[in-house]
């Protein structure tokens, strides 16, 4: 829901008495009674009904979702109904005056907040809801009383410190993505890699697989689709000799020196060792298929790197420099010449979980060794930037802060009122 829950509450404009005539009013059912008055079941449908239309109109609710969401509201909507009653009985007990003009303002604000262009619009309009002109002035003429005593109780109430902006700031950063910390960060990366045991493993895998294709006891395919369940393995691939340049080196050079109908040696790539055969070679193009043996690091492995990250973390605290550390032990190819350098980043942008690491890092701390899926990063913050508030963010801050103070405070001062009267509510049949 895109409305703000709680804006609304202090400006109900209340179809109360008014609304209907005593006669009618005696003999429609009560829902709540109120010191003195009593709350009719057709005046609390009106405020339902005036709750839909400003969800429709203002927030720009569809009409069945106003409906839906207005009916929900309906015990709200009459507690606050019971509040704004014994705001409007405190202010004439204190006689508190409105000017003609000030009600004149009130309404033509009211019409323009509902869209309503014309005062024949308006009639009808309150004509469908069962009121005249006059009852609406005088009913807007309390609204006012109502306002200026909130005015006079609670307002002087709403100043905000700077630091309570501040505090609103540091509690939301993650909402304003423009305002999260910078950071220039270095990294030394150190990846899982299979050792020589998980070589050996996946070499003699590819030799069994070589096997069965030249002995005739599997196609290309069949072995193809027994390591990898992709729709491209083991199918037929045309290139031409200008996406041939493309390839990694060693691949091209296998591909261009490999005689058709023969099987290359295994060759490592980035997914594991790659077997290729050709099938039809010209100047122009090469009909190719390819089937990897995957060349994974085995938990042992994973183990030997793990051990590595510590080692490489105690020298850290021993001492030693963290951008000779990335230079002697980096597995970032990119980064590793310049001292695991990464550049500046804003906090908004990296991962959940990398952001978790980095975000409580001072200016020149390093982490702990964080585990990923490809291997251990170490991060350093060099430097740290939080950027300030700008004048006209403190401003958005305070109107926020000061409705929040303003929804407190009004529910405090109701609920005193509260105290000292006689309420009793009949929703119910």
């Amino acid at each position: 829901m895109l409305y703000k829950k709680g804006v609304y509450l202090t400006l109900i404009v209340l179809f109360i008495s008014s609304a209907s005539s005593v006669y009618a009013r005696t003999f429609d059912r009560i829902v709540a009674y109120v010191n003195d008055d009593v709350v009719t079941k057709r005046e609390l449908d009106v405020l339902v009904k005036q709750r839909a239309m400003e969800l429709q109109q203002v927030y720009r609710f569809s009409e069945r979702e106003a409906l839906n969401e207005a009916e929900r509201q309906r015990a709200e909507l009459l507690d606050r109904l019971i509040r704004q009653m014994l705001l409007l009985e405190a202010a004439l007990t204190l006689r508190i005056t409105v000017s003609d003009t000030e009600v004149e303002q009130y309404i033509e604000d009211f019409k323009d907040k509902y869209q309503i262009e014309t005062d024949e619009e308006f009639k009808r309009q309150l004509n469908r809801e069962g009121m005249t002109l006059v009852a609406f002035r005088e009913q807007s003429e309390r609204n006012l009383k109502t306002e200026k005593l909130v005015m006079g109780r609670i307002v002087p109430r709403l100043q905000i410190r700077e630091s309570e902006i501040q505090k609103f700031f540091e509690e939301n950063r993650d909402q304003l993505s423009t305002k999260a910390d910078k950071v220039h960060l270095r990294h030394i990366f150190l990846a899982f890699k299979p050792n020589q045991a998980d070589r050996d493993a996946a070499n003699e895998s590819v030799k069994k697989a070589i096997n069965e294709i030249e002995t005739g006891k599997a196609t290309f395919q069949d072995v193809a689709q027994r390591y990898d369940t992709s729709q491209q393995a083991g199918t037929l691939i045309e290139v031409s000799t200008e996406e041939l340049s493309k390839f990694p080196k060693v691949f091209q050079d296998s591909l261009t020196n490999l005689a058709v109908g023969a099987l290359s040696e295994p060759i490592e790539g980035d997914k594991g060792l790659y077997v290729f055969t050709v099938e039809k070679k010209t100047d122009e193009v090469i009909e190719f298929r390819y089937f990897i043996v995957p060349l994974l690091p085995s938990p042992a492995a994973m183990e030997e790197t793990r051990k590595h990250a510590d080692e490489v973390y105690a020298k850290l605290e021993a001492g030693e420099d963290f951008s000779k550390l990335a230079l002697a032990h980096s597995d970032d190819d990119e980064t590793r010449e310049n001292g695991g350098d990464l550049g500046v980043r804003s906090l908004s942008e990296l991962n959940p979980k990398t952001r978790e690491v980095v975000e409580p890092l001072a200016s020149g701390a390093y982490s702990q060794p964080y585990e990923t899926e490809l291997g251990f990063h170490i991060f350093r913050a060099d430097e740290r930037d939080s950027p300030d508030l700008t004048e006209a963010e403190k401003a958005q801050i305070t109107v926020i802060l000061r409705q929040q103070r303003f929804q407190e405070e009004w529910d405090a001062y109701t609920n005193k009122l509260l105290e000292n009267a006689y309420v009793k509510i009949k929703l119910k049949e």
